[in-house]
């Protein structure tokens, strides 16, 4: 451990306990809580000791333990906390909850700089791996990361057909014996990779299509390159083939 000096040890956990950002390297945090709570005698007593002021939020016993318990991690991760590569004190609160598994601490934290996990991520794998103390923990984090939800963004476009591109759709689809929606498909899907139109249909003039983000952001450029807006490009499309058929 550095020289200590208690005034100096306040001074620092008052000024950075309790916010969200610290000045202070989380590891030299943790060194100063297990140096003032081994002079005090325990968590509560050490909590009693740091006075704050109305606005902020009490320092409880169970904060400065979680503080303590990262002083305790292997040096291998102790490194990594004083790098700043792990800089959340509920990640490495969580990994040293892995108690007398100093390998399974290590891979974690490896997993958490290499993958950039979330607290919350850190924070299901240790208690999977808790409940399932026979898993090897390389299968606690593979389990859990591969059941996190996703979110998937989905776009609803509307595309209006003017009167004269309608009505020559109109009569093409009478004329082959389909129906217009099909037809208007049949032909964009030659444009456009219909993989990634999630569903399409019409409502009199107007196409609405469910796009994937990706779909989206493509349809996006091909309206960017035509010079045209999005809302336009289905018309035009449509109009272009429906001029060579005729």
């Amino acid at each position: 451990m550095s020289e200590f000096d208690e005034d100096q040890a306040f001074a620092i956990l008052l000024t950075n306990l309790g916010k969200k950002k610290r000045t202070e390297n989380l590891l030299k945090i943790a060194e100063y809580c297990v140096r003032l709570k081994e002079r005090y005698g325990s968590w509560t007593e050490l909590a009693n000791k740091i006075v704050i002021s109305e606005e902020r939020e009490h320092i409880s016993a169970e904060m400065l333990r979680e503080f303590g318990a990262i002083w305790d991690l292997p040096d291998e991760i102790k490194q990594m906390i004083q790098n700043d590569m792990i800089t959340s004190v509920d990640t490495a609160y969580r990994i040293s909850r892995l108690k007398n598994r100093e390998d399974d601490q290590i891979k974690l934290a490896n997993t958490v700089v290499e993958r950039k996990l979330s607290a919350s991520d850190v924070r299901a794998i240790v208690e999977y791996k808790l409940k399932n103390p026979n898993v090897k923990i390389e299968q606690a984090i593979q389990r859990v990361l591969e059941s996190k939800t996703r979110i998937v963004t989905h776009h609803i476009v509307i595309m209006e057909l003017k009167k004269q591109t309608f009505e020559s759709l109109r009569k093409e689809a009478e004329r082959t014996k389909q129906t217009p929606e099909n037809l208007a498909y049949a032909i964009l899907s030659e444009k456009w990779d219909k993989h990634l139109i999630l569903s399409f249909g019409m409502r009199g003039s107007d196409i609405i299509m469910k796009l994937s983000e990706e779909g989206f952001k493509a349809l996006q450029n091909q309206a960017k390159t035509a010079n045209i807006q999005l809302k336009d490009l289905a018309d035009k499309e449509l109009q272009n083939k429906l001029l060579t058929i005729g």
